[in-house]
């Protein structure tokens, strides 16, 4: 117990309790109703890790509480510097949900004191606040090393981020991009609530059993999940999570949760920061569609096998990642950085792929021999498609594809387990509306499929094609709409038939896939021209 000679008495338990559940008692005292109660219950040390607080911390508010009672748990009135009105802090840890002010990469402390009408020391200062680096014994994100970020949720249920490890190395160092990328995955949980920590009260309707719940529903069936959701594992939340071994949950509510930020800035693997842009790019789409809720699920998890990918096989250069160079101008087009006609920088895409600007340059010099982007008097550019190209690609495409289809069919080899977590990956997309991330995960499924019929030379030359549809629906924009039904339905045909070893109805549902494909992306480009 915390205090073997004091107990609670039935008449405290209920006032504390009473406190930390009523709308009127601020957020501060709330949270330290419910410590005192646990550290009564459960002991210091246990209480501390439950609210991932210090020690010290937790020991502070008990004793304080045994000396003054609730009284004690309210903050001391002390002289100097008032605190900044809720609205300032509400606009100044917002900006990082907005996109910065044009001419800007990133914001910064000028820019948001700008938009935010304040000074930069008031910035800082509330920067320094809700941002701060968590003391070393803080029982916070449950311990975890190099990880990657593979579900971000916001729901009116609660708050969850969820890792896994990596096998990559560790950040090694602060990066103004990671804090960048990482600030708006943490303060997306604002979308829902108001300031005052990030939930504003206790009693703020976060349920942690249907956190777990939509976390299970949308999750890749892996193992070694870890959970950090903003509502408390209450006893019918732990029960949840014994009959769940595979994932893992820790409980960081109030002012803790964007005190997570330099935590996992420190702990998510730098290769991921071109696939986390894109996370922060559709959290912005969400602010300015004026959303409330948010949910990204990472389409696929890392294969444990030591089998590599199609696009590993095809496209790993001595000189860089091909693929990864290409998803880094995907970015840029995305987030308009680049257009078509613009010229290709390969330091900024050195950053947003996490490959060297040496390594990026010859990927581009690549690309160029493959007529995928355009070089001129040594200088790379986006090249502005029409609907010729489209269609020469797709008849390409079209070609190669049935030589796929139908020698998978007909020598009767078994679909590697990607295939199907790809395909699920595809559901997933299509129930919760993810248009351009089932875009990517089909082409990553038909990549698959390339690889698996065992024809290195069809397989390549298919595999460069994925790159320049990459490129293609990237500059023609989000509007591109293969809807996610018809893609789930296209390519489930195709997998039915291959899998019933019958040649002519692989190729058939191929082609028909095909046909689809083209007649959505003319039929947007069209418009255009």
């Amino acid at each position: 117990m915390a205090d073997k000679g004091h107990r609670l008495s039935s008449d405290d338990r209920e006032t504390l309790l009473r406190t930390a559940r009523s709308r009127q008692s601020s957020h501060g005292v709330a949270t330290r109703a419910r410590l005192v109660v646990d550290c009564a219950d459960l002991g210091v040390a246990e209480a501390a890790r439950r609210s991932s607080v210090s020690r010290a911390t937790a020991t502070k508010w008990w004793r304080r509480y045994l000396d003054a009672g609730v009284d004690g748990l309210h903050d001391v009135p002390h002289t100097g510097r008032p605190p900044a009105p809720d609205e300032i802090v509400r606009r100044v840890l917002t900006c990082t949900l907005d996109e910065p002010p044009a001419g800007t990469e990133r914001w910064t402390t000028r820019t948001v004191a700008d938009v935010a009408s304040v000074s930069q020391a008031t910035v800082s200062r509330i920067r320094r606040r809700y941002f701060r680096r968590l003391e070393p014994n803080a029982a916070v994100m449950g311990g975890l090393s190099t990880s990657i970020i593979i579900y971000v949720d916001v729901h009116p249920s609660g708050c969850a981020l969820g890792f896994q490890a990596s096998s990559g190395a560790s950040a090694g160092g602060t990066s103004a991009a990671r804090i960048d990328v990482i600030e708006t995955i943490i303060c997306v949980a604002l979308l829902r609530s108001p300031v005052g920590g990030h939930g504003g009260r206790a009693d703020d309707g976060s349920d942690a059993v249907a956190v777990l719940r939509r976390a299970a529903e949308r999750l890749p069936l892996t193992p070694a999940v870890t959970l950090i959701i903003d509502a408390e594992l209450d006893a019918p939340a732990r029960q949840w999570l014994l009959r769940h071994p595979e994932i893992k949950a820790h409980a960081v509510t109030g002012d803790g949760w964007l005190g997570m930020l330099h935590r996992v800035v420190d702990v998510v693997d730098p290769q991921q920061l071109a696939e986390l842009r894109e996370v922060q790019r559709l959290i912005r789409l969400a602010r300015r569609d004026a959303g409330e809720e948010f949910t990204w699920c990472r389409p696929t998890a890392p294969s444990s096998s030591a089998a590599r990918t199609a696009s590993d096989a095809e496209t790993e250069l001595p000189a860089g990642n091909l693929t990864q160079v290409v998803r880094g101008i995907c970015s840029a087009i995305a987030e308009g950085e680049l257009q078509a006609g613009d010229s290709i920088s390969a330091r900024r895409i050195a950053r947003r792929s996490g490959v060297s600007p040496g390594r990026v340059a010859d990927a581009l010099a690549q690309l160029a021999d493959e007529y995928l982007i355009d070089r001129r008097a040594g200088r790379y550019s986006l090249p502005v498609p029409t609907p010729r190209d489209v269609i020469e690609t797709y008849t390409a495409r079209g070609l190669l594809g049935t030589a796929i289809a139908r020698r998978l069919a007909s020598a009767r080899i078994d679909l590697p387990a990607a295939v199907d977590e790809h395909f699920a990956g595809l559901i997933r997309c299509d129930q919760l509306g993810r248009i351009y991330e089932a875009g990517a995960i089909d082409l990553d499924l038909q990549d698959e499929l390339a690889a698996a019929a065992a024809m290195p030379r069809i397989g390549s030359m298919f595999i460069r094609l994925t790159h320049q549809l990459r490129l293609f629906v990237t500059i023609f924009g989000l509007d591109y709409r293969y809807p996610t039904d018809e893609i789930v339905a296209d390519d489930q045909r195709i997998l039915v038939e291959i899998r019933r070893h019958d040649p002519d109805g692989a190729v058939s549902a191929w082609r028909c896939k095909i046909d689809n494909c083209a007649r959505f992306m003319l039929t947007h480009l069209r418009p255009i021209e």
